[in-house]
């Protein structure tokens, strides 16, 4: 397959920069999300195409974009282009049932790719503080609010109308689900998936790698590598026998 025109920008008519181009790793449902987020700011992005080893089948947010193959032949289309012409690149995989996911996906991509760029994407809808930082990769969707000094770790998901209170840190691939809130001063571990919907007290630590239930309340620290149900949130055998759940 012929490689994609060298571009390291749209220009409209009159030739001034518009836009850099973005490559979704991921053609599943979230993708369609992080699409539809990057097409909110058409003055920093333009999608050249996803990868994906199948195609997206009813996706619809996917329909006009260009499927470019599996992740290695769709890297290697831009493989002619110098490194600072090829697309920015954006993890379009949710991960939520499988925290390591996003992680493996992004080592994986960084060896096919070195040295590839990855963008941060902002939906117009959410509010960043100008005193947050957002690392390399961090996507925040549609209504979500990242407050005063939080720091979000890189290639990190802070989901639908999900609230980061002020002061939290989140370290590096997080999923903090649609309308989960995570209160002032929290300490997230890496790795962690934050359920829909979920509470998470202000000043309490999630260690990595642990799994923090739909609709559960996080009034204590939750133990790395621990998945958590109900509340107040236990560990899942103890909401087994208490009878709680999510």
């Amino acid at each position: 397959m012929a490689p994609l025109p060298s571009a390291t920008q749209a220009a409209d008519p009159a030739g001034s920069v518009t836009s850099r181009p973005l490559l979704l790793i991921g053609g599943g449902e979230h993708a369609g999300v992080v699409l539809e987020a990057a097409g909110t700011m058409p003055d920093a992005w333009h999608i050249v195409g996803f990868t994906d080893p199948e195609a997206a089948a009813g996706v619809v947010a996917l329909a006009d974009a260009e499927h470019l193959g599996d992740d290695a032949g769709g890297l290697g289309r831009f493989a002619h282009l110098p490194p600072d012409e090829r697309p920015c690149l954006v993890l379009a995989v949710g991960g939520a049932g499988d925290p390591g996911i996003r992680r493996r996906l992004s080592d994986a991509i960084d060896r096919l790719a070195p040295g590839s760029r990855w963008a941060t994407i902002v939906h117009a809808s959410a509010w960043v503080s100008p005193t947050a930082t957002l690392d390399d990769g961090v996507v925040v969707l549609a209504g979500a609010i990242v407050n005063a000094g939080a720091r979000i770790g890189r290639q990190s998901i802070v989901n639908s109308r999900a609230v980061v209170e002020h002061d939290v840190r989140i370290g590096p691939f997080v999923h903090v689900g649609p309308g989960a809130i995570v209160g002032g001063g929290a300490r997230i571990g890496a790795d962690v998936s934050i359920g829909m919907g979920a509470l998470i007290r202000d000043h309490v630590e999630v260690g990595d790698r642990a799994v923090v239930g739909m609709g559960a309340v996080v009034v204590g620290e939750v133990a790395p590598g621990t998945t958590v149900f109900g509340s107040p949130a236990r560990p899942r055998d103890a909401a087994a026998t208490t009878g709680r759940t999510s």
